[in-house]
């Protein structure tokens, strides 16, 4: 959590009630409570995974495939150019 206590609470506040939203709606739709509550602990741990493998996915670099080799100026035969 951060050092802002304040915040922190906040940060808790809204997290506890967007939880015991998704709970209730997956309990509701006829999963009970206590899988719901495993299985979210079972998303958050792997997630939790993932952040400390990589923490900003988006970040990394993409390699595209070429176009420049020499042939890619030409059409296809199946294509219209």
């Amino acid at each position: 959590m951060t050092n802002d206590p304040d915040t922190s609470e906040r940060l808790f506040k809204q997290l506890d009630d967007l939880v015991a939203d998704v709970i209730d709606q997956f309990a509701s739709e006829g999963h009970g409570t206590a899988v719901v509550i495993e299985t979210l602990q079972d998303v958050l741990a792997k997630r939790q995974l993932a952040y400390d493998r990589d923490p900003d996915p988006e970040e990394d670099s993409i390699d595209e495939p070429s176009n420049d080799w020499p042939a890619a100026d030409r059409p296809r035969p199946d294509q219209k150019g």
